[in-house]
């Protein structure tokens, strides 16, 4: 055939895609063809290109290309890079057959295609690589012996394997030493018969290779799942006794450190040899060292054995036995404190014993202290109760602290009464204080704002109204339409002169679009977002820069010259603004955040209207907000005298400030002073503060689509606690009777927390229930911060299951920072332990918070004073959280008991836990069991 019949036909068969057509007529080309057809390869590989479908993965061009490429170019290094070019051979493409590949080069001589198969060899990297089957094709077609590279291994053993492999001699013995190879291996087992690689590589190697071959690679390191294979080809092998003998030191280095498995196949080694005294301790030594229960306790029944024969072995264990004092398995260290008292005679140096002793829980090391010590008492003296902290006097501060820097519940009503106060008596002074730490720059942002949800706001408010009386505009959507300034038409020379600065490439009208663009850009950065104007000095800018961002900018304005933005703000330069109310919506507000506001917006339209009083009636007397009657009454007096009513929302915040129980006389008192305020202080003292809420918790589980009753019997983290209280009877004040009302719905809003119990500081349950409100719900947690449980513990009133949930809350997430408002509470006779230890067990059972985080932090607490009230916790926390019937016992059941059982012992508790009974009752030996057996005995014994 001539050159161009050649050419033709192969042309054909690759566009046609013809690759068993191509597989039969390669290999018949003589020379001169080869050559023919490789010089066409570039012209072929455009033509195949043209209508290459990206998905079409299966009848694509890449496998017709690499056979008439690696079966024309004329040297091996050239075929093996044709075959790994990217536009040949693309990942995306089907995989080409190698058996065609193979068939297709069959006609080169054997010395060639064997140097292909070991450079394609050499370029594996995984297993997964496409150039692996061919690589492996070739290999086996020509039996050639395969480079020394380690990626081949693990290629191999993860490929479809073939009948009588000519590789297996070659590369089977390198299983050991490759990397990734126990990796490809991982899923073979041994049963119920032992699969192919395990049955291949035991009937094929040496006895000798493959129990030195596993030990190395046990030695080389890895995870658990690297080295199972060879776990299993080891146990398959069954190593005897006399086998072992040579590699017992490589065996006792796996012991401490090695992955579960393999330390366990290397104590079943140790185990049967004949070991000297030494080997043994350290072999003990290092199966008491390792994590895994099971493996320990292995380790120290050998050492019982051991000293059954030889007792006077007792020192070379002390390392072994104090390993186990500090491991985490509650079995362990209680074998090891019976093994440590079993052989306690054969002891002569228990120090390093006593020393160990701080790791186990105190019941266990009182045993150890009775033993070694004389004289030793196992009473421990929990330390007392702190004094219950006395708040003490609220601080008078000036008007240089406080808003806008600090807005602390504290510094906002000092400010507030300081703001008031001199309002009557030092205008002019506190205009100019005023003026200079709430500047003008902090206008546009403030007056912006649709509505004010920081008490920082309204504070920002009422001082710039009382520096320049009329300012605010309102919100923008109550401020009249405003009428939009001519658009200019004109470009004024100095326009046009910053347009050619900025632009300097361009000129003529492109230039000046460009610039008139970019100005526009930023005017209405300006409208959208308004804190860049306290940052850009707009008053330097030229006049029609200040022009276009006031044509943008939402003002009205009546003058022509619209270069000054002051006009928003002079209340002389612009007509009124409709009613506007920037109080948030009440629904998405809590209610204690909504009275704050509240009160905050009646102290602002007083001063709008200049009708502040003479003084604030709610400005506590006591920094934990609580307010003196006395001082009550001798301000509702100032006021009368001044003939200004005290404002209503701050008469309410009083009443709530006021404690419990007033004075007989206070009402009689009252009603002598003659005002409306006084009257309504009157009828408070007559009838007493409203009742704590009764709050009740009830759970629901979140489903995803829909929430629904929880049943305790599912084990489910989706719990939710919704927080409800029974209606009180109605004060007649309005703003009030909402705070003691429950919300109808989970309030978004909550700012304010910090607040709230300093404004309810006689009635901590209600602060309580407010912040309890969608804590334990589907949604991330409310904003709650640790501080929030400190001032919670600094108020008074009842305590209940909303103070419980909140507790409860921060032992399991913040642990030891919730000790201090936990002996403050217990120190006030204030803590609901009993509902605290309840919420906790089902926090742990029923929500996604753990509660053994909570277990350090209630015995810190005990040693600090709280032990009684603690067990009370742990009583009822333990008849929760103890699992049920059917349910799984985990470590932090056992601790849990643990923890009881010593402050059982330090609070001389007595009665029995029927959930602590029913499992010390159950037959068998686990840790938890033994555990309940303990605290069951000690609660159910003899006075």
């Amino acid at each position: 055939m001539t050159s161009d019949d050649i050419r033709t036909e192969i042309r054909n068969l690759v566009l046609h895609h013809d690759a068993e057509g191509l597989a039969l007529r390669l290999p018949k080309l003589t020379p001169a063809e080869r050559a023919t057809v490789a010089a066409e390869l570039p012209s072929l590989l455009s033509a195949a290109a043209v209508g290459w479908d990206a998905f079409d993965q299966v009848t694509g061009p890449s496998e017709v290309l690499m056979m008439v490429g690696a079966a024309t170019i004329p040297g091996p290094a050239g075929a093996a890079t044709w075959l790994m070019k990217r536009d040949v051979n693309p990942r995306w493409s089907g995989a080409p057959s190698p058996h065609r590949l193979v068939k297709a080069l069959s006609g080169r001589p054997v010395a060639w295609r064997a140097d292909l198969a070991v450079r394609l060899t050499r370029r594996i990297r995984r297993p997964d690589d496409r150039v692996v089957p061919l690589a492996l094709a070739l290999l086996r077609d020509v039996e050639a012996t395969p480079p020394d590279h380690e990626p081949l291994v693990a290629a191999w053993l993860s490929a479809v394997g073939v009948a009588k492999d000519p590789l297996t001699p070659h590369l089977l013995p390198k299983i050991f030493e490759a990397a990734g190879a126990g990796r490809a291996l991982v899923n073979e087992t041994l049963t119920p018969k032992p699969s192919r690689w395990l049955a291949l590589a035991a009937r094929t190697l040496p006895r000798e290779q493959i129990i030195a071959g596993c030990v190395s690679r046990f030695l080389l390191g890895g995870d658990a799942q690297d080295l199972r294979f060879f776990v299993r080809l080891h146990t398959l092998v069954a190593p005897t006794p006399e086998e072992s003998a040579g590699r017992l030191r490589d065996y006792l280095r796996l012991l401490p450190t090695a992955p579960g498995p393999v330390a366990e196949l290397a104590w079943q080694q140790v185990r049967q040899a004949r070991l000297d005294p030494a080997d043994v301790a350290e072999a003990i030594e290092a199966m008491t060292f390792r994590q895994e229960a099971k493996l320990a306790v292995k380790g120290l029944t050998w050492l019982d054995r051991d000293l059954a024969h030889h007792p006077e072995r007792v020192a070379d264990h002390v390392t072994a036995l104090t390993n186990a004092y500090a491991h985490a398995s509650h079995e362990v260290r209680d074998r090891a404190v019976t093994l440590t008292l079993k052989h306690a005679g054969h002891l002569t140096d228990p120090a390093p014993i006593l020393e160990a002793a701080e790791l186990l829980p105190p019941a266990s090391a009182r045993q150890l202290f009775e033993r070694f010590v004389e004289g030793w008492t196992s009473d421990f003296t929990p330390g007392s109760l702190p004094e219950a902290a006395v708040p003490g006097p609220f601080p008078t501060s000036g008007l240089e602290s406080g808003p806008p820097e600090e807005i602390g519940w504290i510094d906002v009503e000092a400010w507030l009464a300081a703001v008031t106060r001199e309002a009557q008596t030092n205008p002019d002074s506190l205009k100019e204080t005023l003026a200079r730490r709430f500047g003008e720059h902090l206008r546009p942002v403030l007056y912006d704002a649709p509505t004010w949800h920081s008490p920082r706001d309204w504070c920002t408010a009422l001082a710039r109204e009382l520096v320049n009386p009329g300012e605010d505009p309102g919100p923008p959507m109550s401020r009249p339409p405003r009428q939009r300034p001519s658009y200019r038409k004109t470009t004024s020379e100095e326009q046009r002169a910053d347009a050619e600065h900025a632009f300097p490439g361009l000129s003529g009208d492109l230039g000046q679009a460009l610039y008139d663009g970019m100005v526009n850009l930023a005017a209405t950065a300006f409208q959208l977002f308004p804190g860049l104007r306290t940052i850009v000095p707009l008053h330097e800018m030229p006049d029609y820069v200040q022009e276009e961002f006031l044509r943008t900018v939402d003002v009205q304005t009546d003058l022509t010259d619209l270069t000054d933005l002051t006009d928003l703000y002079d209340p002389k330069a612009r007509p009124a603004p409709a009613p506007w109310n920037r109080l948030p919506h009440l629904r998405e507000c809590a209610r204690p955040h909504a009275f704050l506001l509240s009160r905050l917006d009646e102290l602002l339209r007083a001063a709008k209207a200049g009708a502040l009083p003479p003084v604030l009636l709610a400005t506590p007397t006591r920094a934990d907000g609580h307010l003196d009657p006395e001082t009550l009454l001798d301000r509702l007096a100032v006021c009368a005298d001044s003939g200004r009513e005290p404002l209503p929302l701050d008469v309410e915040q009083a009443l709530l400030r006021l404690p419990p129980d007033p004075a007989p006389d206070l009402a009689e008192r009252a009603k002598d002073i003659g005002s409306a305020a006084a009257a309504v202080v009157a009828r408070w003292f007559e009838r007493g503060a409203p009742p704590p809420p009764e709050v009740e918790l009830t759970w629901t589980l979140d489903l995803g689509s829909r929430v629904v009753p929880h049943d305790d019997h599912v084990l489910d983290q989706r719990g939710i606690a919704n927080v409800r209280w029974q209606p009180v009877e109605p004060t007649g004040l309005a703003h009030l009777d909402a705070l003691l009302t429950v919300p109808e719905m989970r309030p978004f809003r909550r700012v304010s927390r910090h607040f709230w119990p300093g404004m309810t500081p006689h009635h901590r349950e209600l602060a309580a229930a407010h912040l309890a409100i969608g804590l334990i719900d589907r949604f991330d947690p409310p904003d709650i911060a640790i501080d929030d449980l400190h001032n919670l513990a600094l108020a008074e009133g009842a305590s209940g299951p909303a103070t419980a949930l909140v507790l409860a809350y921060f032992l399991t997430v913040e642990g030891d920072d919730a000790v201090p408002p936990l002996l403050q509470l217990a120190a006030k006779g204030a803590l609901p332990a009993a509902e605290t230890g309840r919420l906790l067990g089902l926090l742990g059972r029923r929500t996604r918070y753990e509660a053994d985080p909570a277990l350090p932090s209630l015995e810190l607490a005990a040693r600090q004073g709280a032990h009684a009230e603690v067990w009370t916790i742990l009583r009822h926390f333990l008849a929760v959280f103890l699992p049920r019937e059917g349910e799984r016992a985990r470590r932090p059941h056992t601790d849990a008991v643990v923890l009881a059982t010593d402050i059982a012992t330090w609070a001389g508790a007595r009665g029995e836990i029927p959930e602590v009974a029913a499992h010390a009752k159950k037959r068998g030996s686990t840790s938890l069991t033994r555990a309940c057996r303990s605290l069951h005995q000690f609660l159910t014994r003899e006075a």
